[in-house]
């Protein structure tokens, strides 16, 4: 896989930016529910604060394939807790992204065109030296 991600860049097949990329709801985070929304796949997890950390979603990377997808995201934090989000997205030594820092709980979309590469990132803003549990809720469908 090392040799493949250089070639595919190399080639220009990851020519993809982050597209439609924006916050699904303002809601505050007493009206977001992430039981209800149909995600189907939820990672239970937990990051140190004032630290930004790569792999929020549970992925180290995501490579897309041939199709192109947009991303629902249902993030549970604790109340009055700021988890700002960043999805940056390579290509052809470019980077684009999109963040969220909107406190609390939230609700957010992003797409991915085709052939495409990126990583998310997070800061959960709290107590020094404290490790703060998350939950986060996602579903895919095509764009």
């Amino acid at each position: 896989m090392k040799r493949t991600i250089p070639m595919l860049v190399a080639t220009g097949l990851l020519g993809a930016t982050l597209t439609a990329v924006s916050p699904a709801s303002a809601a505050t985070s007493s009206a977001v529910d992430c039981t209800k929304g149909g995600y189907t796949r939820v990672v239970n997890s937990y990051v140190p604060t004032n630290i930004e950390r790569p792999a929020i979603d549970g992925r180290s990377y995501n490579i897309g394939g041939p199709l192109a997808y947009t991303y629902e995201i249902c993030l549970d934090i604790p109340d009055n807790e700021r988890f700002t989000i960043e999805v940056r997205s390579w290509t052809n030594q470019q980077q684009s992204s999109f963040v969220d820092d909107r406190p609390g709980d939230k609700v957010f979309r992003y797409s991915i065109p085709p052939n495409s590469f990126w990583q998310i990132y997070g800061t959960l803003t709290g107590p020094g030296s404290t490790y703060i549990y998350y939950t986060w809720h996602e579903k895919q469908t095509q764009a």
